[in-house]
């Protein structure tokens, strides 16, 4: 090795173009951010907690009823089993026909059945003027 003659120590090499001071540095920012990522995932991991057990109520069912003849295409959708374009067809059936004077008058909408009316029936209601 070869040695400097004034301070008789061995000079040190640069690590990745480092000088020994910038690495001390880097070597210590990294450990601050190891021991901060650590206590980060502890914290996140809930260790040493319990779990809470939530008592949880029956769901409510949701019931609604639409008026056949003033609900509009956008309620008649939100049916089972009636979509965008089916539920334009009923509205455009009672434009043209005038309102409905029974729930089964919907069959003579093209496209509902009975098994879509029977489907239904639950939330259809008859008002006696549009």
């Amino acid at each position: 090795m070869i040695q400097d003659p004034e301070t008789n120590e061995t000079p040190s090499r640069p690590f990745l173009g480092l000088q020994r001071d910038d690495q001390y540095f880097l070597g210590t920012l990294f450990a601050a951010i190891l021991v901060v990522a650590l206590i980060h995932l502890i914290q996140m991991s809930h260790w040493g907690t319990e779990p809470i057990e939530i008592k949880q109520l029956q769901p409510l069912s949701y019931e609604y009823q639409v008026d056949i003849n003033q609900a509009t295409w956008v309620e008649f959708a939100q049916l089972e089993g009636i979509g965008p374009s089916l539920g334009k067809r009923i509205v455009a059936y009672r434009e043209a026909h005038g309102p409905f004077l029974s729930i089964a008058d919907l069959q003579n909408v093209k496209g509902i059945g009975e098994k879509k009316l029977n489907a239904n029936r639950k939330h259809l209601i008859l008002s006696s003027s549009p």
